[in-house]
């Protein structure tokens, strides 16, 4: 999933006066900074910077504008499909001076909100604070600028008037006039169409546009001055106006209804975090990412008056010729943002993406888009450009996400009302597919997921055409049409039975990721599609080897998983696609490995995902990172969309192991808590219009939980993990004992638990004796750090004794805990140490003879019985 896209697509030293910092940039999450009276949703969602990195990135969303970019190069304001100005820059001029104090040197802390973001600037003896904020549903910007100092401060306001589309449409003859009326520059093309205003009561003095034939570089583009009145603030308002429209009248909308709008955009993010699925666990970082990823996936929500809205593809600063990464709209993300929002309960938003991605699907042929410029109602995007239907891979993932909103939500009108549609795009699907091998074939003039290769089939679309298959079978079923059912379930099993053979290298014991056009290997060791492992379309030995080396040092590093394996042909880890560490990519993998029975190697992976909101915009998750040093890959997009949706699945899917089939009233709860969680509550659960509540409590030796169900009753599974090896002792549901069946599995030991579960509160309640829990080693790297943590590549407790397979940095010493009541009786290739609360540490000793900054080591640990 992660590859279905590869586009190619960041200092500065702040001073301030009287000192020079070179501390590390590190966000500081709301450190104390929250007024007495802050709720817990304040305390998670504001968040702060200081001693500001270089080029850290700055966005402020709303539906139909944007703020965006880095102080050091200028801010940019959009409002969609057109830029308005680019290189926003601020001076700062005390009463008195002859000379302006540039904006950037004085930086000194970012305050992160969902609806603005404030910077503060510290000058020798006055504060200036910029809130940059556009409106939720207007076109438009207001940055408001709070001086607090002795003297009077003007705030000097520099930029390029653009009033541009976004690319590849674009306008020429553009001009720009002042307008006395408005205390504003008008903004305008030769058809007078469209205009944008910026402008302000405030300003005392600006530039005058003139047709000079000398003009001064360094005072390109427009200037003007605010001088704040007696209230200490001075604000900048910045409207696109509507075609032929007045040029004041959206302008002195804003003007009136500033207070009214900044509130309207508090009180939506606020309602995200009510409304969507609410996580609450003993980890503050664990917390604020998972927060966070709902309000990412809720700020790529974005609207275009001519196309309609949707999910964008994430925010980065514009490129090339008016081409911001990526505010456009690409179907294959909106699909991952769409599962997202399922994760977060957003129903409503998921269900009005797939409409968004249905109403652009190629009639002809059933094939859905890949590609959407927000300019391409100017231009003949499907005709002219070759962007919009050139990836087979997308439609193949409609069909799987399309059934994941009808289970979730329950939602079977949905598929009914778009039988014909859903029915065309399986049948594009089944137009590429080879009867020799019962797989699809990318067409000559198309791509897969990666378009870095030319490839004739790759393992990853035949995944898809399993779970394609499998999805448009159910949802044949659901809407009555059986016959199609049958057939797709037919040609699913056909798939399933192809690809364990077709895909699989005996010489390297590891899948084939493809084949080139001549059908030769593709010799590259990729880490996905992890899809592959969890419908186990290749055999458990097959399955338990390639999780091995996907869990080793060749794949994995502290801030995630290498898309190619170091050590594979055509390794880079410089590149953007073939060494590079995707986040999408290693949350993906997570899920695999808990889908599989590997909760440890699971939840470490999930681990390195917590910090990356904090990598370069925070509360965001970039697009991809170097795979040999934690940073953003060079090309990287700092805001991502999919990176924050994938985080999200793992952790709702994964670590939680929550499914909601509202199809038919189930709910599946199957944690996967790290050992040291003593506790994690979930709320706002939406099964069959039901909004239930779970909330879990564990000992040394056991758990509780409540369900809190105000409405039907409904099917509940109940399978959380207990320590590896333990027994049940009883187990009572409602003060009543109830069956539990135990399953072991090599690295895990589940309880399952399966009942209705009634209307009001219940209460679950499991002991068990014995047993141990592996505690994996938490990353924390900084900017620049090499891999350097442990990979437990695999163990299991075989009666007595554990034995652990690990790759070990060499040049130091390695960590793996463990949570158990057993007394070790002696160890083999670590040192143990007991620690407090029936925690050990194992020590797997640095080696610097070791050939390598990695070494293979094996452990025993013997427990007495």
């Amino acid at each position: 999933m992660y590859e279905s896209r590869w586009t190619v697509n960041a200092g500065r030293v702040l001073l301030l006066v009287g000192m020079v910092t070179n501390l590390a940039a590190n966000l500081l999450f709301a450190r104390g900074q929250q007024p007495a009276s802050s709720s817990r949703t304040e305390a998670i969602l504001v968040l702060d910077t200081e001693t500001f990195a270089p080029h850290r990135f700055i966005a402020v969303h709303g539906r139909r504008s944007l703020i965006q970019g880095y102080v050091s190069e200028g801010m940019e304001v959009w409002a969609y499909p057109f830029q308005i100005l680019s290189g926003y820059s601020v001076a700062f001029r005390p009463q008195g001076s002859t000379a302006a104090i540039n904006g950037k040197d004085l930086l000194s802390r970012v305050t992160y909100k969902p609806e603005s973001v404030t910077c503060t600037y510290l000058g020798p003896d006055f504060i200036v604070r910029e809130t940059l904020f556009v409106p939720l549903d207007h076109p438009g910007a207001i940055l408001s600028y709070s001086v607090e100092g002795a003297k009077s401060i003007d705030i000097e306001v520099r930029a390029i008037p653009v009033m541009n589309l976004m690319w590849p449409a674009g306008v020429g003859g553009q001009s720009y006039a002042w307008n006395s009326s408005l205390s504003a520059f008008v903004l305008s093309e030769p058809e007078n169409r469209y205009s944008a205003t910026v402008g302000s009561p405030d300003i005392v003095a600006h530039d005058n546009p003139s047709n000079s034939a000398i003009h001064d570089a360094s005072q390109a583009g427009i200037g003007l001055t605010l001088r704040p009145g007696h209230s200490g603030i001075a604000r900048l308002f910045i409207t696109l106006n509507s075609p032929h429209a007045d040029s004041g009248s959206l302008f002195n909308q804003l003007i009136r209804d500033r207070e009214s709008l900044e509130a309207e955009a508090a009180t939506h993010f606020r309602e995200v975090t009510e409304r969507d699925l609410r996580i609450e666990t003993p980890d503050s970082e664990a917390n604020k990412a998972i927060a966070w990823a709902e309000i990412a996936i809720d700020q790529a929500w974005v609207c275009n008056l001519d196309l309609g809205c949707g999910y964008v593809a994430g925010y980065g600063a514009t490129r090339g010729t008016r081409r911001p990464q990526y505010e456009w709209f690409f179907a294959g993300d909106g699909m991952v943002a769409a599962q997202g929002a399922m994760s977060a309960g957003d129903l409503a938003q998921a269900r009005a993406e797939l409409e968004f991605i249905l109403r652009y699907q190629d009639r002809k042929t059933g094939m859905i888009w890949h590609e959407l410029s927000q300019s391409a109602h100017f231009i003949d995007w499907g005709g002219k450009y070759p962007y919009m239907f050139v990836h087979v891979d997308v439609t193949f993932q409609f069909l799987g996400t399309l059934a994941s909103y009808v289970d979730a939500s329950g939602d079977s009108g949905f598929a009914n009302q778009h039988w014909d549609e859903i029915e065309a795009a399986y049948r594009y699907c089944r137009s590429v597919i080879d009867p020799a091998t019962a797989l699809p074939r990318i067409p000559a003039d198309k791509e897969g997921g990666n378009e870095q290769d030319r490839m004739s089939d790759d393992l990853g679309l035949s995944t898809s055409w399993v779970t394609a298959s499998t999805a448009f079978a159910h949802l044949a079923t659901i809407t009555g049409h059986n016959s199609l059912a049958a057939e797709a379930s037919k040609a699913s099993g056909r798939a399933r039975n192809s690809i364990g053979s077709r895909y699989w290298s005996s010489e390297t014991s590891f899948w084939i990721s493809g084949h080139d056009l001549s059908g030769k290997d593709m010799a590259e060791q990729r880490s996905g599609p992890g899809e592959a492992l969890s419908l186990h379309l290749f055999g458990p030995e097959q399955t338990s080897v390639v999780l091995d080396q996907l869990a080793s040092n060749s794949f994995q590093t502290d801030w995630g998983t290498r898309g190619i394996g170091a050590g594979s042909a055509g390794f880079d880890p410089d590149s953007y696609a073939k060494g590079s560490v995707w986040p999408v990519g290693t949350a993906a993998l997570a899920e695999t490995f808990w889908s599989e029975h590997r909760p440890v190697s699971g939840l470490s992976l999930w681990m390195t995902l917590l910090p990356l909101g904090s990598l370069d915009s925070p509360g965001h998750m970039p697009e991809v990172l170097a795979g040999n040093f934690y940073r953003p890959q060079i090309e990287s997009v700092p805001e991502q969309t999919w990176s924050s949706a994938g985080f999200l699945d793992a952790t709702v899917h994964g670590l939680l192991g929550l499914q909601v089939d509202s199809i038919n009233n189930h709910l599946s709860f199957a944690p996967r808590l790290p050992a040291n969680w003593a506790n994690v509550s979930l709320r706002n659960i939406g099964v069959s219009h039901n909004s239930i509540a779970i909330e879990l409590h564990r000992k040394a030796n056991g758990l509780k939980l409540t369900i809190e169900n105000p409405g039907a009753p409904f099917k509940f599974d109940f399978t959380p993990d207990i320590p590896l090896g333990a027994t049940i002792g009883q187990a009572v549901f409602n003060h009543r004992p109830i069956a539990v069946r135990v399953e072991n599995f090599p690295q895990q030991t589940e309880a399952r638990i399966a009942l209705d579960a009634p209307h009001g509160q219940s209460e679950i309640e499991v002991e068990w004796r014995g047993g141990v829990s592996i505690v994996p080693e938490r990353p924390r790297p900084l900017l620049g750090d090499p891999d350097t943590g442990i990979r437990l590549v695999s163990f299991q407790l075989q009666r007595n004794i554990l034995t652990l397979i690990a790759d070990v940095p060499s040049d130091r010493n390695s960590h793996v805990g463990l949570q158990t009541g057993w007394t070790i009786a002696s160890v083999q290739g670590v040192v143990a140490q007991t620690l407090e609360d029936s925690a050990i540490d194992l020590t797997f000793a640095a080696s610097p003879a070791g050939s390598g900054p990695y070494r293979r080591a094996r452990a025993t640990v013997e427990f007495k019985p």
